[in-house]
């Protein structure tokens, strides 16, 4: 049964998702598929996603949390769902591991908890690929100005962050392919690019083309 594809990248700050998501939205349209393009947060509700990343936005670790989860709920019913029924390929940036990574390793929040309240906002959606563009903060944020609240943190938060991405990838090997984001962004596309050759060839009926 058709059921569309889900495929999220995850990461620090400043590792390149943006651009290799571009590169995987282009590469994939032009193999006819049906591709919707999003992100968290914001997904669901731009307000919030402005709210979240303002470096004057001051937050509990908990209203951090209960924002990103409302804005997740919203996404996975307004945009993820309804595209995923229609069969599509739905590329985010970011989605339920980043609030592990940093609400939980980063803020040190019970991990438990932020699962728990995620899956009630996801509705058991779950992706199909996760790629995680990997980096040392001390590499990619030594000469980047804080553009966002999670960018302005200490480099020993981004460490934790990454930590907790790379334990997330560790515990569910069949679904996540970690990616050296330090290489050459060609590098680093052919890599993105072999995985999600991969997955669609093992998922070929799972959607469909125009």
């Amino acid at each position: 049964m058709k059921k569309g594809m889900f495929i999220v990248f995850e990461g620090g700050e400043k590792v390149g998702k943006t651009t290799q998501l571009a590169r995987a939205k282009h590469y994939l349209e032009a193999q006819t598929y049906t591709v919707v393009f999003t992100h968290e947060p914001g997904g669901g509700d731009q307000d919030i996603r402005k709210k979240l990343l303002n470096k004057k936005s001051i937050l509990t670790t908990e209203e951090e949390l209960d924002l990103f989860c409302r804005d997740r709920a919203l996404h996975i019913e307004n945009i993820i769902k309804p595209a995923l029924k229609k069969s599509a390929l739905v590329l985010c940036d970011r989605f339920e591991p980043s609030s592990i990574a940093y609400q939980g390793y980063g803020r040190g929040m019970n991990i438990e908890h932020i699962r728990e309240k995620s899956k009630q906002a996801r509705q058991d959606i779950w992706p199909d690929l996760i790629l995680l563009l990997d980096a040392d903060p001390n590499i990619v944020l030594s000469r980047e100005e804080a553009t966002s609240r999670f960018d302005a943190e200490k480099i020993e938060f981004h460490q934790k962050v990454r930590q907790g991405f790379l334990a997330q990838a560790a515990e569910d090997p069949t679904r996540w392919r970690v990616i050296d984001a330090t290489k050459s962004m060609e590098e680093v596309w052919q890599e993105i690019k072999k995985h999600i050759d991969m997955v669609m060839l093992e998922n070929k009926d799972a959607f469909f083309k125009t």
